[in-house]
């Protein structure tokens, strides 16, 4: 089945000639999945750099990778204003469709299109757009993985943190440890440590609320810059300990692995 044909049934109005798709990728810093999944899609599309959705409706699809979209909803375009502020930009009116929204976040489509407009006239995939998969329910980050296999971009633990998802508070929250930040822009690496009551959990949790965990060298690399570069930082965990393991304890620990990755002298380590 086309994508069209659904989108037809939930909006009888809806035809591809007065429709924009909406081809949302990674813009170089921020992932329209995680944005998705943190409930700030309609907000982050409806800030536009130009023009962008000059027709009624706009179909709005996610990269997956592998020419696999997720559908994220029909949208009604009920106006546009130029704002100066911070920089020259549009914002839309955009007016989600209730009877279309029943598989938002749960269909998934496949797409021949190569081309990297991120901004296609609907009829121009016309004959492409096939339904591939539905999910039983919408599409969320996941359960924790298994301490071994953490690897979090900061966009990824901000959602974890802000929407309390219980498997990786209840894991993360009841041990203490060594952790890495990892810089992937320049591959510097930072070691820190969770000593406190609540383990990694409270530790990663100050993060997500001020971008840098009060780490000065932290604090110096991102700067004003901050909101900009935290899509750059990654987190993983070298090491986990009991949760009663004692602040020397960790701390013996941290300075370990400071010492085997060398962050002192070529990370972000301080101390």
């Amino acid at each position: 089945m086309h994508l069209y044909e659904l989108l037809q049934k939930w909006e009888p109005s809806f035809t591809p000639k007065i429709a924009k798709i909406h081809l949302a990728r990674f813009n170089g810093r921020e992932r329209p999945i995680d944005v998705f999944i943190a409930g700030k899609f309609d907000t982050w599309q409806a800030w536009q750099s130009r023009k962008n959705f000059s027709r009624r409706f706009v179909v709005s699809l996610i990269d997956i990778g592998g020419g696999k979209w997720l559908y994220a909803g029909l949208f009604h375009v009920k106006g546009v204003k130029a704002v100066s502020e911070p920089k020259p930009h549009f914002m839309y009116d955009l007016e989600r469709i209730a009877s279309a929204d029943e598989f938002s976040g749960c269909l998934y489509v496949k797409s021949a299109y190569k081309e990297r407009a991120g901004y296609v006239l609907g009829e121009t995939l016309e004959n492409d757009l096939m339904v591939a998969e539905l999910l039983p329910e919408r599409v969320s980050f996941g359960r924790f993985p298994g301490f071994k296999r953490v690897n979090l971009r900061k966009a990824q633990l901000d959602i974890v943190v802000s929407q309390n998802i219980e498997s990786w508070r209840t894991a993360l929250s009841n041990v203490k440890g060594i952790y890495l930040i990892t810089d992937r822009s320049n591959g510097k690496l930072y070691v820190g440590k969770a000593d406190g009551e609540h383990g990694i959990w409270q530790r990663w949790s100050t993060y997500v609320a001020n971008g840098h965990g009060n780490n000065i060298a932290l604090v110096k690399e991102l700067g004003l810059a901050g909101p900009e570069r935290q899509d750059d930082f990654s987190f993983s965990l070298l090491e986990i300990a009991d949760i009663q393991s004692t602040g020397e304890e960790i701390a013996r620990r941290e300075s370990h692995w400071k010492e085997v990755l060398s962050s002192r002298e070529h990370g972000y380590n301080r101390n």
